[in-house]
């Protein structure tokens, strides 16, 4: 038996993600960590959905951050002269298609309704970039380049979407924002896109048999529930049909059909037809997608200010990760929601004197033989984790730990550190090649979650 589950169900799902981080109902944190490497190679290994997958995540867990910022998005497609792209379609699953929108260099983002062809029907290349300012047309209605190719402006990235969600990967993908115009210029390109978006147009035909015997143009009839579009045949030397083009795209139709009045025969067409609401009333569905965005960005240490005005870090520096991952409301060590902003969640060590134990490497205790990665190592306190490469001895107290010619004296243990590790949702698990991070740096971490 075979079955989809359909763009639409996805987006539902995902629109409900993102309402429920933007209202805060429930707290939703990026996690990194897992310092040791996958393998003797250290090639990142697929992650499994299995409790033991879920579980050596959260022991390599260094630290969190909650989710700063959530977006649709779909994959980015920079328009580049000489390529190919294909006409907007009703019929195409659009993980296997060519892409049929792009992104420009003024960060404006044009759906293709019609790529250019030759006099023989063949696909032309674009070679003028869509750009309603620099080619002077009007950005609320569809205009055709010198290349033949026909475009439709959806909507400029605003700067702030641009910094938080505009990835070497992704586009952010923004619906029009409210029913009424902001004032915003650029909130209001998009919200007169939508204003006059039509719905159900037939904006191009695709041929399924060319025909044959046509030796004047034939005359082209639309017959379908809607109103208002015409269409005219493009015959070769062949005698065969080689274009339908659309010369107005009428509006209202949910079905239609080409009818051909001419001295060939066996000619086929098929209709692509846009949805109830039109190219342009909400871009989610014009590209397609159901992806989300979460991201954050840690900004080297992250820092916070205890109840004595002290600062303390919150976010493991001058170490490496090699997995993230999504939590959903993780717990306290008491039991209660955590609400800060991040987090380091790692168990530590305190030494009776400063540690120079090396991040990224291991410890051993003298006595019980316990096994560490050190992910951090600030004056006397030496924040580690185990995992099942590791094992899971417990370190004690005033046993000698040490990491080659270095060593310590345990003074005090701590298993906690900021949340209970073992609480809250996995939503999400990702291993990458190693990541270093350092005190200077900032990063931008971004997880897309598909559904």
């Amino acid at each position: 038996m075979s079955a989809i589950v359909r763009q639409t169900m996805g987006k539902g799902l995902s629109t409900d993600l993102i309402q429920d981080i933007e209202l805060t109902t429930n707290e939703y944190y990026i996690g990194i960590g897992k310092s040791d490497i996958f393998n003797v190679s250290d090639t990142p290994i697929d992650p499994i959905d299995s409790p033991f997958e879920e579980r050596e995540f959260r022991n390599n867990l260094q630290s969190i951050k909650k989710v700063e910022g959530c977006s649709f998005v779909a994959p980015r497609v920079n328009w580049s002269s000489g390529t190919i792209y294909a006409g907007w379609d009703d019929h195409v699953d659009p993980k296997n298609t060519t892409p049929w929108y792009v992104l420009n260099d003024a960060k404006e983002v044009y759906i293709c309704l019609e790529h250019g062809k030759n006099p023989d029907g063949t696909s032309k290349p674009s070679v003028i970039e869509p750009n309603y300012g620099l080619l002077n047309v009007p950005y609320a209605d569809s205009f055709t380049t010198s290349d033949d190719y026909v475009w439709k402006f959806l909507y400029s990235i605003t700067p702030e979407r641009i910094y938080q969600f505009l990835s070497s990967n992704h586009i952010p993908v923004q619906p029009a924002e409210s029913s009424l115009s902001t004032g915003d210029s650029i909130e209001d390109l998009q919200f007169n896109v939508k204003s006059n978006s039509q719905g159900g147009q037939i904006i191009s035909a695709k041929i399924i048999n060319s025909g044959t015997g046509y030796i004047t143009e034939p005359t082209v009839e639309v017959i379908g529930n809607g109103s208002g579009a015409i269409a005219i045949a493009i015959i070769n030397s062949s005698g065969q049909i080689v274009d339908i083009k659309i010369q107005n795209y009428g509006s209202g139709y949910s079905y239609a059909s080409f009818k051909i009045d001419g001295d060939g025969q066996d000619f086929e067409a098929r209709a692509i037809i846009t949805g109830e609401n039109g190219i342009g009333f909400n871009p989610i569905d014009d590209l397609k997608t159901n992806s989300v965005l979460l991201n954050i960005k840690p900004n080297g240490e992250v820092l916070q200010t205890d109840e004595n005005g002290v600062e303390f870090g919150t976010f493991i520096v001058e170490n490496s990760f090699r997995q993230m991952g999504v939590i959903k409301n993780p717990l306290t060590p008491e039991g209660n929601p955590f609400t800060s902003t991040s987090s380091k969640v790692l168990p530590s060590i305190n030494l009776v004197n400063n540690s120079t134990f090396e991040t990224g490497k291991k410890i051993t205790g003298n006595k019980t033989g316990a096994v560490a990665h050190v992910d951090e190592s600030d004056g006397k306190i030496v924040r580690y984790h185990q995992n099942q490469s590791t094992g899971f001895i417990p370190f004690e107290l005033g046993e000698g730990v040490s990491q080659g010619a270095v060593s310590g004296v345990v003074e005090s243990l701590s298993s906690v550190n900021g949340i209970n590790r073992f609480s809250g949702e996995i939503m999400y698990i990702e291993n990458r090649h190693k990541i270093r991070r350092d005190a200077e740096q900032q990063e931008d971490i971004k997880i897309v979650l598909t559904v």
